[in-house]
């Protein structure tokens, strides 16, 4: 199936929305912004090695990336340190604060994800299969 037909893109457009809905809802929940909340989740999982790339992975401008490092360090949840190789980089850690967050955030998502999942009606849910066969499809 092609990623141009017009029902992949109104599928991708409900998935969206339906994504945006539930990282406000997290957000709230982990007292966080969106923004950290992205932050704190790419930290744990993909380990950037660069302000650059952090801010490619959660979209948002270097400027922005750097503001919500510093907010986050401040609150306890990252420590930043020189990198030992070169000083002009540094590197970024949670601490156990904001690892424990991470933990309460993907706790937060496996629940929302397993309510949708036995909540949704039926062509939702065959929806939202078709959508993730089409873009699992080798081309």
């Amino acid at each position: 199936m092609e990623g141009t037909e017009p029902r992949f893109g109104a599928g991708l457009l409900r998935l969206t929305r339906r994504c945006r809905g539930i990282d406000k809802y997290v957000s709230s929940r982990a007292q966080l912004t969106i923004d950290e909340l992205h932050c704190l989740s790419v930290l744990f999982s993909e380990h950037p090695s660069s302000v650059k790339r952090l801010s490619e992975l959660i979209n948002v401008s270097t400027t922005r990336a750097s503001k919500i490092l510093k907010d986050l360090e401040q609150r306890g949840y990252l420590s930043r340190t020189p990198d030992s190789e070169d000083r002009r980089k540094e590197q970024v850690l949670l601490t156990e604060t904001g690892a424990m967050t991470v933990q309460k955030i993907l706790s937060f998502y496996t629940e929302i994800g397993s309510e949708l999942l036995t909540s949704w009606r039926h062509e939702l849910a065959q929806d939202f299969s078709w959508l993730l066969q089409s873009v699992h499809q080798p081309k």
